[in-house]
């Protein structure tokens, strides 16, 4: 309307120019000057109107291209209709996206409808439709197809334009590509939808409370454990908790408000059948930049069963505690690396310490109670074998002397396996001590009594052998004596009888040399020469010597340990000799531990083959010995009772092979005999 009434204007101003100009031109030299004055005059207000009509134009034109220059470079889609809804112009925005030009979009009559979303026109046409007859805006969110058939989610709003009178001369509007936030609010409302769902299925209580502790939420789950209704809980909270319990839940309830601080804490609540059963409540406050409680996000979880099975537990655990405190015995647990974790009652008073004082000041496992309760001579090779079965796990066996909460010393038996877990790594020591010193002591006097016996035999046989050495040496002597006497009587005579003389002098040397024959038949007997030798293994000799005394290694609490070589090359020797000399080794290695009064005795036969020699150690851990040489001199003995000339034989015997038998030092306490024999066998 606005361009039409610029065309009137512009028409007027010339017919105005035109009759001024006639009037000028028309007129007579002698027509007034007035009236040319004023035909000059219109003239001069037509070009002025016609100049300003014009200009006025030109600026309409220019904001009518800064106006499309804005609307083309919108980053939306930018759009007007006429009062009946037909597009006047869209801008290229608008082309380039569904791919159709202004006269195209109202070929359809739908007003460009087609290019929305089957799901959504209905609704966008309902919408457009009430806007056009109420003369109200126009919004929508709705999805617009794009020219390669492609729907992005937009936000259409537009504005009607009234003229003066107040009729609607159209709509402009804008459509904004808001694809991306309507995604991401789907999956935002994916997400929730996804927690809520998980929320509600859950097999916890899940529940949400205000700052104050008054309930807004609880997932389905707690109202079907609880058997109430949301609006029952919030109207009495505590109500569902056992009565014994309440105060305790408030007050704690109260302090975690006050320090906004997290919830923890174990009470009965009542559960949908009007029964009451333990459960674990957890509750975590969810606080604000400035520290104020905005929300309260709790669990609750049903424990019942596993409070039973701590009852049963804890019950059980008493009852161990009970017996093992009234058990005749020394019980004792220690974890892997030997930290001791438990001492029963009776072992505590038995020692007269606690498990604190032996486990030290520093917690350095056992030494402390090595140190403490363990006598000193016993203390190196306890603390030794601790620490090696800490190491590899196998287990404890060994006597020692253990320290009364008298001060005395007992001795003990102590006894410890390990307990490994599924992957075979040490989990838990197990272990016993057994008080052995009445059995000690009464080993101890049988020992006695069958030392005063083997003096009484060995009296006896003494005594026997004396007398058939006396009988063996008695008729030769006597022969002697008879025929010397005849010899002298002979040569006496008058006249002498020579050859009567010579016969008894001959008699008397034989007898002589019978008395000699027995002399070397007891040498021989006492230094067992002379033995036929065969080929043969050492270890057989010495697992024959070992199965000859077992039952006294077994009587004397021996620990007996062998490590005999394999495969060990074929020797020469006198298989009853070299057996004798290892008994003899044996016993001695016995009789040097017997005074240890409970100690470790540790009884160690080793063989090898090294340096074209058979090597054999007997090793014992007795006291040692103070001269390595001399012990094996004839008669020279370091045991009361000793007769001196074992260790003589058996040296004589191994000399008879060719080979040489030593006494040396063993560590940390005790004595190794080792023999060696060639191959050959001498």
């Amino acid at each position: 309307m606005l361009f039409k009434r610029r065309q009137v204007a512009a028409a007027i101003a010339l017919v105005v120019i035109v009759i001024g100009a006639l009037v000028v031109f028309l007129s007579s030299d002698g027509f007034a000057s007035i009236t040319r004055s004023a035909a000059f005059l219109l003239c001069a207000l037509g070009a002025f109107w016609l100049v300003n009509v014009w200009r006025a134009r030109a600026d309409a034109d220019q904001h009518l291209n800064d106006a499309k220059l804005i609307v083309e470079s919108m980053p939306g889609l930018g759009w007007a209709t006429d009062a009946k809804g037909n597009f006047v112009y869209v801008n290229p925005s608008v082309v380039e996206y569904v791919g159709k030009r202004t006269d195209e979009f109202n070929a359809t009559g739908r007003t460009g409808l087609e290019a929305v979303h089957p799901d959504e026109a209905e609704r966008v046409t309902a919408a457009w439709l009430t806007s056009m007859r109420a003369g109200s805006s126009f919004e929508s969110i709705h999805r617009i197809r794009r020219s390669n058939g492609e729907y992005r989610w937009f936000h259409a709003y537009g504005r009607p334009h009234f003229d003066e009178q107040g009729n609607i001369l159209g709509w402009f509007g804008t459509t904004i590509d808001i694809d991306e936030r309507k995604r991401a609010e789907q999956r935002l409302e994916e997400s929730e939808r996804q927690l809520q769902t998980l929320i509600d299925t859950m097999p916890v209580m899940i529940w949400c409370a205000s700052p104050a502790g008054v309930p807004i939420y609880q997932n389905p789950k707690t109202l079907e454990y609880l058997g109430a209704t949301f609006e029952e809980i919030r109207s009495n909270n505590f109500g569902v908790v056992h009565p014994d319990d309440i105060e305790g839940f408030q007050s704690a309830w109260a302090a975690c408000v006050e320090r906004k601080s997290s919830l923890s804490l174990v009470c009965r609540l009542r559960y949908n059948d009007g029964t009451y059963r333990w459960n674990r409540i957890d509750a975590s406050p969810l606080l604000s930049e400035d520290g104020d409680i905005i929300e309260w996000y709790g669990t609750n979880v049903d424990i019942e069963e596993l409070h039973r099975t701590q009852e049963e537990l804890r019950a059980n655990a008493e009852r161990l505690t009970m017996m093992l405190d009234t058990l005749p015995a020394f019980v004792w647990c220690a974890s892997p690396d030997g930290q001791p974790t438990y001492f029963n009652k009776p072992l505590m008073e038995y020692s007269g310490v606690t498990l604190e004082e032996l486990r030290g000041a520093n917690g350095s496992g056992f030494a402390p109670m090595i140190g403490s309760l363990v006598h000193p001579a016993d203390a190196p090779l306890l603390r030794h074998r601790f620490e090696q079965s800490f190491k590899s796990g196998q287990p404890i066996a060994l006597k020692y002397r253990h320290r009364l909460a008298d001060g005395c010393y007992h001795l003990v038996d102590c006894r410890a396996r390990v307990l490994r877990d599924c992957q075979s790594r040490l989990f838990q020591w197990y272990g016993v001590i057994v008080d052995v010193e009445e059995e000690r002591q009464a080993q101890t006097q049988l020992q006695r009594a069958q030392h005063q016996l083997e003096l009484a035999t060995r009296a006896a046989s003494l005594s026997e052998l004396s007398a058939s050495i006396a009988h063996e040496l008695n008729q030769p002597l006597v022969a002697v004596v008879t025929n010397s006497s005849a010899t002298e009587s002979w040569l006496g005579a008058m006249p002498p009888n020579i050859e009567r003389a010579k016969t008894s002098a001959r008699k008397a040397a034989d007898a002589a040399n019978d008395a000699a024959e027995v002399i070397s038949r007891i040498k021989a007997l006492f230094r067992q020469s002379g033995g036929a030798k065969s080929p043969g293994n050492i270890n057989d000799v010495i697992e024959e010597a070992c199965t000859l005394l077992r039952e006294r290694i077994s009587g004397s609490k021996c620990d007996l340990r062998t490590h005999l070589e394999p495969d060990l090359p074929i020797a020469n020797f006198d298989r009853a000799l070299i057996l004798q000399v290892l008994v003899n080794l044996i016993q001695n290695a016995m009789d040097a531990m017997a005074t240890l009064n409970g100690a470790i005795r540790l009884l160690e036969i080793r063989s090898r083959f090294d340096d074209g020699k058979i090597l054999v150690d007997v090793r014992d851990s007795g006291v040692g010995l103070h001269d390595n040489e001399k012990i094996f001199e004839p008669f020279y003995t370091t045991k009361h009772n000793g007769m001196g000339i074992g260790l003589s034989i058996c040296r004589s015997i191994v000399g008879a092979h060719a080979g040489k038998l030593w006494a040396s030092p063993a560590e940390p306490s005790g004595t190794v005999f080792s023999f060696a024999l060639p191959l050959s066998g001498g």
